[in-house]
C-alpha cells in the first residue's frame, strides 16, 4: 500500500470506529485504486455523504457512497486507453535442476465439489516450476521460488517409470509453467516426446504464450503431442500479459508447428471485458480462421478470469500495476469471476465469430473452460448432462483429430 494511502486510512480510523470488515474492505479498495491507477480513496471519501446521520449509520453511509463509485468502475468495461503503468519485470532467472522429490503428476485445479462447473478431468504434468512471463492475472510466480526456475532433474528416467492412473488420456504441461517458452532446455521436450511415444493412448498437450519455434527444428514428436496457444486481444497482451509473445508471434509459431505436421489448438482465455473487446476478439478469431483450416485445429476453448480468495489476496499483495481486477467480482462455485450475463455475452460473441465451416465434425472441439453448465446451451446451442459426458465427447473428438482415419 502507498504510504499516503496508509496515512489516510489511519487518520480515518481515528475519526470513525470501523468494524473489522469495514476496515478490511477499505484497505482492499485503497490497494485496488492504486493498482488500477484510478486515483485514491481520499479522492472518493466525502464526509458529507453521511448527511445528518451519526455514529455507525453515518460511517456506513459514507462507506456505501465510496463503494458505489468503485462499483461503477468495476461494472463498466475496463478502459485501458489511459493506463500506461507497467510492473517491474525481468526475464533474468536462475535455472535450477531439482533433486527429483517433487510430484510430477497432478490434476487440473478447476474442479469444485459436485458438478458445479464442467470439468474435462485433465491431468497435469509439472516438469517445470515457475514462469518467466509476468501475466498480471497469474499466480504462478506467487506459488514458487522467486527468480528461480526449477526443472525436474532426471526427467526422462522419471517419466519412464511414471505410473498413470487408470483411464488417463489427456495430460497438460502448462499448469506450473509455460510449456514451450523453454524450448528443449534441459532436454524437456525430448523427455516428453519419449513419454508420449510410450503412451499412445494419451494426448499430451503443450500450452504456451510463447513465440519460440526452434524446438520444432531439433525435436521429433509423435502425433499424440499437441501444441496449443493461449490467445488474447492485443490490448490485453500489451497491458496485462507482460513479457509474453505478441499475438502475431504466437500465430506465426502455431503456423510453423502446423506446417511441421503437429496437431495444434487455441485457447481464447482469459477473455477480458474491456472497452473495444468485441472488435478485438473478432479480429483474433478472424486471424485464426484466415491462417488455419478447421481440420488443422484440435480444440478451441473459451474462458475468462476466475480467482480464488487466496489468489485475489496474492494479486493485491504483489503490488503490480494492473487493471485486471477492475471487474465486477461475482462468487460462483467457490470462485470469483464476471457475472454470468457478462460471460455469456463474451463467449457467445467469440463463438459466433467463427464461420459455420468450423463448427462441423471436421472442425475443432469447442468448449468452455471452468464454466457453469448452464452457459453451454446459450453459447454453443448444445450442452452435456454431466462431466463424464463432456469428457467422453472431448476424448472422442481429440482422438479423431490426432489420429485421423485414412
Amino acid at each position: 500500500m502507498r504510504e499516503e494511502d496508509r496515512r489516510f486510512l489511519l487518520e480515518l480510523s481515528r475519526r470513525y470506529r470501523f468494524s473489522f470488515q469495514q476496515m478490511r474492505m477499505l484497505v482492499e479498495q485503497s490497494i485496488d485504486l492504486s493498482l488500477w491507477d484510478q486515483g485514491s480513496l481520499s479522492m472518493l471519501w466525502n464526509d458529507e455523504d453521511g448527511g445528518n446521520l451519526s455514529g455507525k449509520p453515518r460511517t456506513k453511509a459514507i462507506i456505501d457512497a465510496v463503494s458505489q463509485q468503485i462499483d461503477i468502475l468495476r461494472k463498466d468495461p475496463t478502459d485501458y486507453s489511459d493506463f500506461t503503468r507497467k510492473p517491474k519485470t525481468t526475464n533474468k532467472a536462475t535455472h535450477i535442476e531439482t533433486l527429483g522429490d517433487e510430484r510430477l503428476l497432478g490434476r487440473c485445479p478447476c474442479p469444485v465439489s459436485g458438478e458445479k462447473t464442467r470439468c474435462c478431468n485433465l491431468l497435469t504434468l509439472d516438469v517445470v516450476q515457475q514462469c518467466a512471463f509476468a501475466c498480471s492475472y497469474c499466480s504462478i510466480q506467487s506459488f514458487y521460488h522467486k527468480e528461480e526456475i526449477h526443472f525436474a532433474a532426471n526427467l526422462a528416467q522419471r517419466l519412464e517409470t511414471l505410473e498413470l492412473p487408470e483411464g488417463a488420456w489427456h495430460i497438460g504441461t502448462g499448469q506450473s509453467s509455460d510449456s514451450l517458452m523453454w524450448g528443449n532446455d534441459h532436454g524437456i521436450l525430448d523427455a516428453l516426446s519419449s513419454f508420449a511415444t510410450k503412451h499412445p493412448q494419451i494426448v499430451l498437450e503443450l500450452k504456451t504464450k510463447s513465440g519460440r519455434t526452434d524446438w520444432l527444428d531439433n525435436t521429433s514428436f509423435p502425433r499424440n503431442m499437441v501444441a496449443s496457444w493461449s490467445l488474447n486481444a492485443p490490448t490485453v497482451i500489451r497491458k496485462e500479459e507482460h513479457l509474453t509473445a505478441s499475438l502475431e508471434k504466437r500465430f506465426a509459431a502455431a503456423r510453423k508447428a502446423a506446417d511441421c505436421g503437429m496437431p495444434i489448438g487455441f485457447h481464447l482465455h482469459p477473455m477480458v471485458h474491456f472497452t473495444g473487446w468485441e472488435e478485438e476478439y473478432r479480429t483474433v478469431v478472424d486471424e485464426i480462421t484466415t491462417r488455419f483450416s478447421p481440420e488443422e485445429v484440435v480444440m478451441v476453448s473459451l474462458g475468462t478470469l476466475t480467482f480464488t480468495k487466496e489468489v485475489l489476496k496474492q494479486l493485491r499483495e504483489s503490488g503490480r500495476p494492473s487493471r485486471i481486477l477492475q471487474m465486477e467480482l461475482t462468487e460462483t462455485a467457490g470462485k470469483y469471476s464476471y457475472p454470468v450475463e457478462t460471460k455469456q455475452q463474451m463467449f457467445s460473441h467469440a463463438y459466433n465469430c467463427f464461420p459455420k465451416s468450423w463448427k462441423t465434425g471436421k472442425g475443432p472441439f469447442f468448449y468452455l473452460c471452468m464454466e457453469l453448465p448452464q452457459l453451454w446451451e446459450p453459447v454453443f446451442g448444445y450442452s452435456f448432462p454431466d462431466n463424464a459426458s463432456f469428457e467422453a465427447a472431448m476424448r472422442r473428438h481429440y482422438r479423431e483429430k490426432v489420429f485421423p482415419r485414412s
